[in-house]
């Protein structure tokens, strides 16, 4: 999505830096074009690291730290755990203590979690999901429930959702500079949203929500605000649901791995137009 910044206020003081919203805040800065040259107050998405320690029988084992934006914290740790395999349901999580750019999580003892399954050698970037991962292969064993097969989307309806997703995402209307990740029914009605400055956190951010809450409105479309990337893709696989779509482009191994596992993909969803990747038949009256 090409960011477009919302109009900035102009500003006589060059020093005022002010936190006016979770995830958000404000700074001055000098907009120069071809006729002007105003001081003026910038709305930034606010980037910061989040470390990650888990308890398990006793032991401490870290995750590293991940680079996101503040915000639904808790939502992020469950999707992160539960996208990576480490658990396989919320209540695998017997508490998240959250202190300012910290979690510490105790899982249940019956919980099968392996940390030599799950080592990270550097910080996960906010455009970088899988980062520090030792193995891509220790994503691809990691598989979700069986995908539906007994419904379909009209290409009208996804188009009215690309339309909601981008009307609902308020961060990104103040900065410009964040991704969305939602859920839609299958009447592709807006379930809910999570934005971040990196998208995989943005889709963990959602699917945590889920975990958190399984007996919500079960949702048939993912709708992400970038392109889709191969742990995107994953991440859709890993919750089961069967259509997944982007507002970007797809990348080789997004549509590999949306191949193998007959998910829907569609990319370059805007305007009434998309393209097709994989398993039209979740589509209809195209």
């Amino acid at each position: 999505m090409i960011a477009v910044k919302p109009s900035i206020r102009q500003s006589n003081t060059h020093e005022h830096t002010v936190e006016v919203v979770k995830g958000v805040r404000e700074s001055q800065v000098l907009r120069i074009d071809l006729q002007n040259r105003l001081s003026e107050i910038d709305t930034l998405a606010i980037e910061s690291a989040f470390s990650v320690e888990l308890i398990h029988n006793g032991k401490d084992h870290s995750l590293g730290l991940t680079m996101r934006t503040p915000g639904n914290d808790e939502d992020l740790v469950y999707g992160m755990l539960y996208s990576e395999g480490i658990i396989e349901s919320g209540p695998e999580i017997q508490s998240v203590s959250l202190v300012e750019n910290e979690a510490k999580v105790i899982l249940a003892d019956f919980c099968k979690f392996n940390p030599k399954e799950h080592n990270r050698r550097t910080t996960k970037t906010s455009a970088c999901g899988i980062c520090g991962k030792e193995s891509i292969s220790n994503l691809l064993h990691i598989h979700g429930p069986r995908l539906r097969d007994d419904f379909s989307l009209s290409r009208i309806k996804i188009s009215n959702a690309a339309e909601d997703l981008k009307s609902s995402q308020r961060m990104f209307e103040l900065t410009g500079g964040t991704h969305a990740a939602a859920f839609f029914s299958e009447d592709c009605k807006l379930i809910s949203l999570r934005e971040d400055i990196g998208r995989h956190n943005a889709l963990d951010k959602l699917v945590g929500s889920y975990i958190r809450q399984p007996n919500g409105p079960a949702p048939s479309l993912i709708f992400v605000s970038g392109r889709a990337s191969f742990e995107l893709v994953h991440k859709c696989i890993r919750l089961g649901v069967p259509i997944m779509a982007s507002v970007g482009a797809a990348s080789s191994l997004a549509v590999d791995l949306a191949i193998e596992h007959n998910l829907t993909l569609l990319s370059f969803v805007r305007d009434n137009r998309m393209l097709i990747h994989s398993a039209p038949h979740r589509i209809s009256n195209y």
